[in-house]
């Protein structure tokens, strides 16, 4: 494919998170993108709305497309989406505990995931360094100082938090093994070397508790036993979503690639290499990865593999990503000339199912949108890299 149908690509997707935008003043969604949509050959379903992460992860996707193509609507869409996720920050200094956190959902929630917020974070230092925006990126400087005294014990992040006062929950997620690029971007933004060390810490903790020998990684670990937890859990959703995190490693790949950069120790190019060599031997004939087939490492991958690619030179990464290419561009639905669906990527369903085509998802989206973007090569990104 061309890199001109690669941007085709690109544009369709990002017009299809602008077209189904809240963008109505008088909506407390107003800035939320749709999260999840059932699409039927009957029917299409209504949607459900992006929460703290999932916006935030789309606004950097919309920053990078507007950074390819100076569309306007693509910046007005991000800046409506931090609106959104203003409104989630604490700000109330009466509790200190509290102050700088970002809600889950709604301005009432009053539990939520560090991993997830700091998504949302993420998104409101990028928009402060690409937009200019100084709110935003004092924001994100608060979010993290919350983070770095509140959510790290022994220099790993806690699952969940909650705002009433009630007892962090620590259990040890390999997702967060994706979080240092927060630290790494937001030292580069204020060359404050404690947001490096912090970056630093988390992938050194990931490496020791998460990954095992042959590469592959373990989900979830009991903080007090050190008890591998994967395949375990109280629902078939929960299971279901440790699958899914097997193969869509929430850029810890890319976490990992960055620390290298940033420091050329050749631990952690090696961890990142053990991992992405382990998805090498579980990629399917059809170029998908994982059984069934798990929709936004379809995506996820594609950013990783290019990256390693580009590292080390080595043509094992470029080629599996090439091989995902059919699969992953088959998942876009461009058939659809309703808006609520043209240009969507498919993705999980309710309790992390997998099925194939019926549910327009933005985990899978947002990361489709700079695959595509990165697919094309035509310009460098401070979103979604190494």
């Amino acid at each position: 494919m061309s890199s001109h149908a690669y941007l085709t690509r690109a544009e369709k997707l990002a017009d299809w998170f602008v077209n189904n935008q809240v963008t109505n003043g008088g909506d407390a969604n107003r800035g939320r993108y749709v999260n999840m949509v059932e699409v039927t050959p009957s029917r299409i379903g209504k949607p459900t709305y992006t929460t703290n992460w999932t916006t935030g992860m789309t606004v950097i996707a919309m920053l990078m497309a507007w950074k390819r193509t100076g569309d306007k609507r693509y910046l007005h869409s991000a800046t409506l989406g931090c609106g959104y996720l203003k409104s989630l920050q604490v700000l109330d200094s009466r509790k200190k505990r509290n102050f700088g956190t970002i809600r889950e959902t709604m301005p009432q929630t009053m539990d939520f995931h560090p991993r997830d917020a700091l998504s949302a974070a993420w998104a409101l230092l990028h928009q402060g360094v690409l937009a200019r925006d100084k709110e935003c990126l004092d924001r994100a400087k608060i979010f993290a100082e919350w983070f770095k005294a509140n959510a790290l014990r022994k220099r790993y992040p806690a699952w969940t938090f909650f705002l009433g006062g009630e007892k962090t929950y620590w259990q040890l997620g390999s997702f967060h093994g994706g979080s240092p690029l927060f630290f790494f971007d937001l030292h580069a933004a204020t060359h404050d070397k404690r947001w490096l060390s912090t970056g630093l810490g988390i992938c050194d903790q990931w490496m020791r508790i998460f990954q095992k020998k042959d590469g592959s990684i373990r989900i979830e670990v009991d903080p007090y036993t050190g008890r591998d937890m994967t395949g375990k859990g109280p629902d078939k959703a929960h299971l279901n979503w440790q699958i899914m995190h097997q193969y869509n490693d929430d850029f810890t790949s890319l976490a990992l690639m960055r620390a290298y950069l940033l420091t050329w120790r050749k631990k952690y190019l090696d961890a990142a290499r053990r991992y992405l060599d382990w998805i090498l031997r579980q990629q399917r004939r059809s170029g998908a990865f994982g059984k069934p087939a798990v929709n936004s490492a379809a995506s996820s991958l594609i950013i990783e593999l290019t990256d390693m690619a580009r590292i080390t030179g080595e043509k094992k990464y470029s080629e599996a990503c090439h091989r995902s290419i059919e699969h992953f561009l088959s998942l876009q639905e461009v058939k659809r000339r309703d808006k609520r669906a043209n240009g969507g990527f498919y993705g999980v369903g309710p309790e992390y199912t997998h099925e194939r085509r019926r549910y327009l998802n933005t985990r899978t989206g947002c990361y489709a949108l700079a695959a595509l973007l990165k697919l094309e090569g035509k310009k460098k990104y401070l979103g979604y890299t190494a």
